[in-house]
């Protein structure tokens, strides 16, 4: 009977997070129209230890990134600080993280982030013809974007599973060289249930529940903000055998179909060219599982831990180490790409 209410709970915010998604959107007036490029920056935003299971762990990762799941802020045992650090295509941009989780009274949680992303030196070609001008004379500038996000979750037990609740609020604020800047304000809400018998973890992320957008200032053009819904689940066991614990992560794709899965026609002559073709869940049910996220790790005594995630971008790994009974802890993540590998690390500290 336990079981059925909690799913029933679950359920319930699901229906929830719907309606006030609906509800929120602005006329459509307001927009120059949806960009699913106005949000892709959020990505980039994820936790090293998140990243090396390609971010297929949003039922059980730690508030606090951008991109994570705000109900996750209750499940805190302790105050700790995260700083992190991340260079992306060597060395071509950059985001550095900082997070405080603590938690507030016997049921909730809180967590604070500050992000910041940078690109520097790119090439200024605008109103320049380029086979005329002499490359050393092309001005260069930085864009960078500066995130801010507050998150708090509130969970409560029943007998047969802890159900967790949570909302964050997200500022941002875009800048491309020194006079042009955009600001966007947002929100997330998130939903999770453990079934501590079998040690199965079940949750919701809606993206961009509520969002103004991104308003650029110089030009007054808007971007509207898509919605995103999805799914995560968690297994985990942990057997004297092995020595620790293991854990598989699974995380779907946008289920409003609303981030842009696309993928090439039939293969066409290159002199051609190929139009991309988007592929939404409504007509290609198989994109639950190609388009996925998985993740799987391994810790070792509670001390090292080791991570690989796929996803249709490629593979990632990564490793962690607790130290000083938990109270510190440090975590590396290398994610492949055709480019160049992105480096992703952190350090923390829990005040236990």
């Amino acid at each position: 009977m336990k079981t059925r209410k909690a799913i029933h709970t679950l359920i319930t915010a699901l229906a929830c997070m719907a309606v006030l998604a609906r509800a929120a959107d602005p006329p459509a007036d307001d927009y120059d129209g949806p960009s699913i490029y106005g949000d892709m920056f959020s990505e980039v935003l994820v936790s090293p230890r998140s990243a090396a299971l390609s971010s297929s762990d949003l039922a059980v990762n730690a508030a606090g990134p951008i991109a994570s799941n705000p109900a996750l802020a209750a499940r805190c045992k302790a105050p700790e600080l995260t700083l992190s650090y991340s260079s992306y295509y060597g060395d071509v941009f950059s985001t550095s993280i900082v997070n405080y989780t603590s938690k507030i009274g016997q049921s909730g949680g809180i967590s604070a982030t500050a992000a910041y992303l940078l690109i520097p030196g790119i090439e200024d070609t605008r109103n320049v013809d380029i086979g005329a001008v002499d490359p050393a004379d092309i001005k260069t500038f930085s864009a960078s974007d500066v995130w801010a996000r507050v998150a708090y979750g509130h969970g409560f037990d029943t007998k047969q599973a802890n159900i967790y609740a949570g909302a964050a609020a997200t500022a941002r604020r875009r800048s491309l060289g020194e006079s042009t800047f955009a600001y966007g304000l947002g929100a997330d809400l998130g939903a999770m249930a453990f079934f501590p018998k079998p040690s199965v973890y079940a949750a919701l992320l809606l993206e961009n529940a509520v969002h103004s957008g991104v308003n650029w200032q110089d030009s007054g053009y808007s971007e509207k903000i898509q919605p995103h819904l999805r799914l995560s689940l968690a297994y985990e066991r942990e057997d004297q055998y092995i020595y620790g614990r293991i854990a598989l992560y699974y995380t779907s794709p946008d289920l409003l179909s609303n981030e842009g899965i696309n993928a090439y026609a039939d293969e066409m002559d290159r002199e051609e060219g190929r139009e991309p073709e988007a592929r939404k869940l409504g007509d290609d049910m198989g994109l639950l599982f190609s388009a996925g996220r998985y993740g799987i790790e391994y810790t070792i005594m509670n001390t090292l831990s080791l991570r690989v995630g796929l996803n249709t971008a490629g593979y990632s790994m990564g490793a962690g180490l607790n130290l000083f009974g938990g109270r510190a802890g440090a975590d590396f993540c290398y994610i492949s790409h055709e480019l160049a590998g992105t480096v992703k690390m952190s350090v923390t500290y829990r005040w236990m």
